[in-house]
């Protein structure tokens, strides 16, 4: 609709009376949708409460929250083969309706009235600020207010002028496959800080083994099984550095079998795996920053992946009978 009454203005001056074609009716509607809604509105502008920074890639998209200069949560995808051929402005306008989305529940449990949004992407901030966009884009635009809408909050888009946002851009490139190890001396520090010692390594390959005996996902070499979340874990301490994306699966198949394991994961407030983990009464080791502890595999390097950007820790669940009234211990 836009489009067309630009073009009408162009031609025949704004003062004018135009035929509208088809295309114009989903606009039409949505506009007559909101004035039968009469849904109030605030006047008076609030400063922003929280900052939302999103970051896409060809891989994926992120989002981080933040209230007074700490993040509070954070969310990150995959794009599926249809999003993947998208355009670079087509994808960043993805990733705020996606951070939208994922933020819903902190924002309303934090009541939310007004939100920062930062994007490295100027076309995409300028397009959803002035609602000025082409045809193929226009309809990622109105997701957005339409998310903000029903939100119920005011926001401020702003765009990053020559700043790349590190932890953004890291989860939207983030690898999701695991093909990085804790370095081997950190690894032993950590079993001697813990006074553990682990016996079975699960979800390694033959190239990313900190033990002898590993599980992997794969059939590779040396492994003593494969299809890792189908094996029994009982009988063993195990060592669980697991892709990020299968941390649930992880915890639920320790709940199910019962069992006390050692688990390496980012420290990632606002993940549905990272608040079980706190509500757990993990005994916690901070391990220290991912690009110091972690070393990169040659399939992550190749493809400019990066390593989960966060402080890494180790956690020892204990779901063993009769333990789950232990209380919490930080080493």
């Amino acid at each position: 609709m836009d489009h067309q009454q630009a073009q009408a203005a162009r031609l025949r001056g704004w003062n004018t009376t135009i035929i509208m074609n088809k295309t114009a009716i989903p606009d039409l509607n949505w506009w007559i949708a909101k004035l039968r809604a009469n849904t109030p509105a605030q006047l008076i502008q609030i400063p922003p409460q929280v900052t939302m920074t999103t970051d896409a890639a060809p891989s994926g998209w992120c989002s981080t929250l933040e209230k007074e200069q700490k993040m509070i949560a954070m969310a990150h995808g995959t794009w599926n083969k249809r999003q993947a051929k998208l355009t670079i402005i087509n994808r960043e306008i993805k990733a705020i309706t996606q951070g939208l989305r994922n933020f819903t529940k902190t924002q309303k449990n934090l009541r939310i009235q007004s939100l920062a949004i930062r994007s490295d992407n100027s076309t995409a901030v300028f397009d959803i600020r002035k609602w000025r966009a082409s045809i193929s884009l226009i309809k990622e635009i109105k997701q957005v207010h339409q998310t903000i809408e029903k939100l119920g909050i005011q926001f401020q888009i702003t765009h990053l002028p020559g700043v790349k946002y590190e932890i953004a851009d890291a989860l939207s490139r983030l690898s999701r496959a695991g093909d990085y190890k804790l370095k081997e001396r950190i690894f032993k520090q950590t079993c001697l800080q813990m006074n553990l010692n682990p016996i079975i390594d699960l979800f390694s390959q033959h190239f990313n083994n900190l033990l002898p005996r590993f599980m992997s996902t794969i059939r590779g070499h040396g492994e003593i099984a494969i299809d890792v979340l189908n094996q029994t874990w009982k009988m063993e301490l195990p060592w669980i550095h697991p892709p990020i994306p299968l941390l649930p699966a992880v915890l639920k198949k320790i709940r199910e079998e019962q069992i006390e394991a050692m688990i390496i994961a980012p420290l990632w407030p606002g993940q549905i795996w990272y608040t079980e983990l706190v509500n757990e009464n993990a005994r916690t080791l901070m391990i220290g920053w991912s690009n110091k502890i972690l070393d990169s595999g040659i399939s992550l390097i190749k493809k400019n992946l990066k390593l989960p950007p966060a402080k890494i820790c180790c956690f020892l669940v204990d779901r063993r009978p009769g333990r789950e009234e232990d209380s919490q211990e930080r080493f």
